[in-house]
């Protein structure tokens, strides 16, 4: 019994240093969605040290119990069995101290289906750890008895020490088991917020597109509070569980109108994601090669955001460039469907004047018309704030109220915002990774005087455009004459250099740096007052 107990606590602490060696993980499985394929990308990617880090806490571990475990086999078998725990618990705490300096770039969202799979993931450490004392117990007395040497007694517990390499196995068998609860779980939810919304009085609106969705929600969400109590989905909740989480928020049920911002991934996410949420009402910002890697092909990309069209809103208003991006899927609309779509016209928008902090223009609908000056950067800002406009005015605001709802705009994190330190200007389009808006981007830094500089990893998802996506970049920074270029990573520069390097860029200004962190270190130092500095697309984790 007490030889059972020892095993169990010895199982249980060692299942402790495996579980806070490995905790940042469970972060990465997070940002993947909870899909095995994502999490292993990542584990296995070239610059990822997550292996090498593993292979060595288990060879020091390893050498060090077998190394002390001879020393000290004059004192006898169990005193030296016991002192192995000096070496492997000294090693696992130096481990687990050092590993935090591998920080994740997206923290570890405390969920509760993180906070499940946590547990399982512990328990299955425990159980692992368990069988495999007890088995290395097994199979030493059943050696003993042929008469085994004493290394066999010192060693019989080296199998644990191995069992780090094995981390992240166990959390993708931990996962697979989670998942069947955790699916049924979030469809109950999903239905429940989806009966709300329908039972509940007001206005929904949809935000559809392949770019500019949150940065639309934000303005939309400014301009209707001048009128309505409004309650849109925070950041980037734009999936089922984002639409249903904010519908069972408190902000919601006081609500008179619900913004929800809609992505997709693959066929039928758009679809779904009209029938939970209902829009009376719908904009569309536009496509482009987004999420290919899930999709496919440009032309499924099309198909999927159009299903808004066949939503059942009863008007929906899109970008200009609409018009002839989905041009053969609208001529295939009913005449009833077409009737409800309101294409800008770019006759809106004049006298535009693009400045490196602000942008300018007049916004005319009709014989209605408002001076706009507002801190957001770039032409699509302008064509954003018109689709909002276009819709807010339909939806009842007077000129009055959408003035007020104008001067009120700030700028969006992460969405091209200016920033500024030490006189250094900081342009930060982190959650920008399209070709677009990286195109627009990089036009607004060309706006600044000093010395320009642009960080990038490249684009992502783009599936078989990745090469030429990338390549277009590479060939946009060329064209800009930009003082430096700063490739982060390996995994999606290759296009950007050979495309930058094709197009006539300076050899000279460019440069690989393995990490983010990396990259700012390299330009501290060399920045002065006046410089300008964008970071475009900074990728989480799990890419």
């Amino acid at each position: 019994m007490m030889d059972s107990l020892i095993k169990v606590i010895a199982a249980l602490v060692c299942a402790c240093f495996f579980f806070v060696g490995t905790f940042k993980t469970l972060g990465v499985m997070q940002q993947a969605g909870y899909k095995t394929g994502g999490f292993w990308r990542w584990t296995t990617k070239k610059e990822n040290t997550l292996g090498l880090r593993l292979c060595c806490w288990g060879l020091l571990l390893l050498f060090s119990v077998g190394i002390v475990s001879l020393c000290f086999s004059f004192a006898g078998t169990e005193v030296a069995l016991c002192l192995t725990a000096v070496p492997f618990l000294g090693l696992s705490l130096l481990y687990c101290y050092a590993d935090r300096k591998h920080a994740l770039k997206v923290p570890l969202k405390g969920t509760g289906r993180v906070k499940r799979l946590a547990a399982v993931y512990f328990f299955l450490l425990a159980c692992l750890t368990y069988g495999v004392i007890a088995l290395s117990a097994f199979f030493y007395q059943w050696a003993a008895a042929d008469g085994a040497p004493i290394v066999y007694a010192l060693w019989q517990y080296l199998p644990v020490t191995l069992l780090p390499w094995l981390t992240p196995f166990v959390l993708t068998l931990a996962n697979w088991l989670t998942a069947p609860f955790e699916n049924l779980r979030n469809r109950l939810y999903v239905k429940k917020a989806a009966k709300k919304i329908a039972e509940k009085e007001g206005k929904t609106v949809a935000v559809v597109g392949s770019y500019g969705k949150t940065s639309v929600k934000r303005i939309l969400t400014t301009l209707l509070s001048q009128k309505y109590a409004v309650c849109a989905t925070p950041a980037s909740f734009n999936t089922p569980m984002g639409l249903a989480k904010t519908a069972m928020s408190e902000e919601f049920d006081k609500a008179e109108v619900f913004i929800a911002e809609m992505g997709a991934r693959r066929i039928g996410d758009i679809a779904e994601l009209c029938k939970i949420a209902s829009p009376d009402y719908a904009l569309f910002t536009g496509v482009c090669a987004q999420h290919i890697a899930s999709f496919g092909s440009l032309d499924k990309v099309k198909q999927e955001k159009c299903t808004v069209f066949k939503s059942g809103a009863k008007s929906i208003v899109c970008a200009l460039s609409l018009k002839e991006d989905v041009k053969e899927i609208f001529e295939g609309l009913t005449d009833e469907e077409k009737g409800k779509i309101t294409f800008l016209t770019g006759e809106e928008i004049e006298d535009l004047k693009l400045c490196f902090n602000a942008t300018k223009f007049t916004l005319s609908f009709g014989e209605e018309s408002w001076a706009v000056d507002v801190p957001l950067l770039g032409k699509h800002s302008a064509e954003n704030i018109a689709l909002c406009v276009c819709l807010a005015k339909q939806m009842g605001l007077s000129r009055e109220e959408i003035a007020k709802g104008l001067a009120a705009l700030q700028p969006i994190e992460h969405r091209l915002q200016l920033l500024e330190s030490n006189g250094v200007y900081i342009l930060d389009d982190a959650y920008n990774a399209n070709e677009r808006g990286a195109a627009e981007a990089v036009e607004a830094l060309t706006r600044f005087e000093g010395r320009k500089t642009v960080v990038t990893p490249g684009l992502v998802e783009a599936g078989t455009l990745e090469k030429e996506l990338g390549e277009k970049l590479g060939k946009i920074l060329a064209e800009a004459n930009l003082d430096q270029v700063i490739l982060v990573g390996d995994t999606q520069v290759a296009p950007v250099k050979n495309g930058y390097l094709a197009a006539g860029g300076d050899k000279e200004k460019i440069r690989l740096c393995f990490s983010l962190d990396k990259a700012k270190e390299a330009l501290q130092g060399t920045l002065q007052a006046g410089d300008a500095v964008l970071f475009l697309n900074d990728l989480p984790d799990v890419y």
